[in-house]
């Protein structure tokens, strides 16, 4: 019975919001002023019965005191942006503003005395009207909480989303005191009415969603759907922002895993968010199969993949990692984050930085035995397209033969796991680059047909957020100096993963792998550049000229496709893979090169391992990259792998024909 009229009372109290807010803010600021005024005014009566130890009858002499001085009050409130605030989300911030106006409207009242002194003006007046009203501004608002609020303190903030993350999140927001649950939003009619941990679910129709959230003086909306597409994500974060709300999110199911971040840590919304949504909680019996009390070596480990693979690996507890690198900078910036977030691992992790080139073979052999590795992570390449494009011949050392010296040196010492962190650019090349990646992808199929002791596999994705190679950061300073945002294209489309998750699968891919697998990495929809531009501008609260007119909006320019660079990528180069145990992680069937045959075309590049040799390097590295792909009958890109080729380079238009 107690808990029915407990209900029937709150749904009157949210009725009575609902058409309260319907007016506007200004009339519930307007109520708050006019609250204010009656406490100044009986303040200031109470501390003249106080002092005189009778009831204060003579206003005759005062009146003017009790006219201004709830003026003058009401405008220092105003100015030290009391009203402004909303009353509900009252924390300690308020009322020290509050603490402020009663010291000041104290002051008020002494000015106003010395300059029309009334007849009675003893001066602990002004002391005891000072400590009335801010028992009297700070009570009615203790009471508005205690009455609507249960007591609970923190910003009331609406959650977007009544399942199980939802509801996590109100739970862990309850324990704290920063943020308040006020209500939930949830698609689904059926939960409309409903209450998850207390707190009442309402179905975010559009024409009343405003005034749900106006009624609750919600300010900020936190969206908890982590398994939500990239494309409904995006929609709710504009249509919220449209309306003027600030939308976070809760952390992503990697962070919660990898314990970097918990549930009630709700953040901003990032460009990945909106690309990276459908994000699968890794297994945990895969992370740590091939590295937990192991010696793993990863290398170019100061790079994008590299390092986030550092950092995954000190999580599982290895018997000690070896980070190798050969730019002295980066290997530094990983050594330090190692050392500065990572001290409790450390206390069992024998860390070793090594400084050193994947091309030097006897290096390699040299700490390959000496340190006795168990599991290989190859990550060192070089991976910018324009930048191996006009040096090939850097691609083909590193990119080919950097590969090939690792993993000689892995066979030699019997190394149980070799993994190869692969590109989709290497699936139908049109750059040498792509192609140099291609080529490491054969020697490592035509290899692992000749060991029998090491686990030989590569891992094959697209680009990562956030990684030296990717728009992502170039837009974001583009907006930052006001633009303009330079595109290749308006059409270019492209893959994108988070750095973590991408870690997280290639852990995952390795604890599988049973000897020349390729995996391929679920790197969901592709994603137009100019979309993502377009995104990024959004987000950032800034608009498009093309939209504005306004020069001082961000503009978007197209500049042409570099040398090399395909309209799309592709992660398959034929439609022969499958599922496997893990989810977003596919493995491929693809036609290897036997070792002899491979070794004597690797032995032509070495010939031509010159910058005099450019032109004919290139097309003989695409030569051999295209080995094994379908023709261009069964080809969609060959026509465009053609077209970019043939405006390369003088001497390269005879790739044009390796497609056919």
């Amino acid at each position: 019975m107690e808990k029915s009229k407990k209900r029937g009372f709150s749904t009157t109290v949210d009725s009575w919001l609902v058409n309260l807010s319907k007016t506007g803010r200004s009339r519930k600021q307007a109520l708050t002023i006019w609250i204010d005024s009656v406490i100044v005014a009986g303040s200031l009566w109470g501390a003249y019965s106080l002092r005189l130890n009778e009831v204060f009858t003579d206003l005759a002499a005062t009146w003017h005191l009790f006219v201004a001085l709830p003026v003058l009050t009401t405008v220092i409130m105003a100015s030290l942006g009391i009203y402004r605030w909303v009353i509900r989300s009252s924390n300690r911030k308020l009322f020290g503003q509050l603490a402020k106006a009663c010291f000041l409207s104290a002051i008020a009242l002494a000015l106003l005395s010395f300059v029309a002194p009334p007849q009675l003006n003893p001066r602990s007046i002004f002391i005891i009207y000072g400590l009335l009203l801010a028992c009297g501004t700070f009570g009615v608002r203790f009471f508005w909480q205690g009455l609507f609020d249960g007591g609970k303190s923190g910003e009331p903030v609406a959650i977007y989303g009544a399942g199980v993350a939802g509801a996590s999140l109100v739970q862990s927001l309850n324990q704290g005191n920063e943020y308040r649950p006020a209500l939930i939003l949830d698609d689904n009619p059926a939960l409309a009415g409903t209450t998850v941990g207390g707190v009442r679910v309402h179905q975010p129709n559009e024409e009343k969603l405003s005034e749900i959230l106006a009624a609750h003086d919600v300010s900020r909306v936190v969206l908890a759907m982590p398994s939500l597409s990239a494309a409904d994500y995006e929609a709710k974060v504009s249509s919220m922002r449209g309306m003027g709300y600030a939308v976070q999110t809760i952390p992503t199911y990697a962070e919660l895993v990898s314990g970097s971040a918990k549930m009630e840590n709700i953040r901003d919304i990032s460009i990945n968010d909106i690309l990276g949504r459908s994000e699968v909680p890794p297994d945990p019996s895969l992370l740590g199969q091939t590295v937990t009390g192991k010696v793993v070596l990863v290398t170019g480990a100061g790079g994008s993949i590299g390092s986030e693979l550092c950092r995954q690996i000190v999580k599982q507890r290895p018997k000690k990692l070896v980070a190798l690198d050969h730019s002295e900078e980066n290997l530094y910036k990983i050594t330090e984050e190692i050392y500065a977030h990572f001290s409790s691992e450390l206390l069992t992790l024998n860390y070793l930085p090594v400084l050193c080139s994947v091309t030097d073979f006897s290096a390699m052999n040299e700490l390959l035995a000496s340190h006795e590795i168990g599991t290989v992570f190859h990550a060192a390449a070089y991976k910018h397209v324009p930048i191996v494009e006009a040096q090939p011949e850097q691609g083909v050392r590193v990119n080919v033969f950097g590969t090939l010296s690792v993993l000689d040196a892995v066979i030699a010492n019997n190394v149980d796991n070799f993994v190869l962190i692969s590109t989709d650019k290497a699936v139908r090349p049109t750059n040498a680059m792509g192609a140099s990646k291609r080529v490491a992808e054969l020697i490592l199929q035509a290899k692992s047909r000749l060991s029998t002791n090491t686990k030989i596999s590569m891992v094959r994705f697209g680009n990562v957020l956030g990684s030296s190679g990717s728009v992502v950061p170039k837009f974001k300073k583009q907006i930052e100096e006001g633009g303009p945002i330079t595109l290749t294209d308006p059409d270019v489309t492209r893959f994108f993963m988070t750095i973590p998750e991408a870690a997280q699968l290639v852990l995952q891919a390795s604890a599988i792998a049973k000897g020349g697998d390729v995996f391929v990495l679920d790197m969901g929809d592709p994603v137009r550049i100019e979309d993502l531009a377009i995104s990024m501008v959004r987000m950032s609260g800034k608009q498009l000229m093309r939209h504005t007119g306004d020069p001082r909006d961000i503009e978007i320019v197209v500049e042409g496709l570099r040398p090399g660079e395909k309209m799309y990528e592709e992660l398959f180069l034929t439609d022969s893979h499958a599922s496997t145990t893990i989810p977003k992680v596919f493995t491929a069937d693809e036609t290897w090169m036997g070792w002899a045959e491979l070794r004597k075309r690797l032995d032509m590049l070495l010939l031509l391992d010159s910058p005099s040799d450019r032109n004919e390097l290139r097309l003989k590295l695409l030569e051999l990259a295209f080995y094994g792909q379908p023709s261009e009958e069964t080809t969609p890109q060959s026509s465009e792998t053609r077209d970019i080729v043939e405006q390369s380079s003088d001497g390269t238009d005879r790739v044009a024909s390796l497609a056919s």
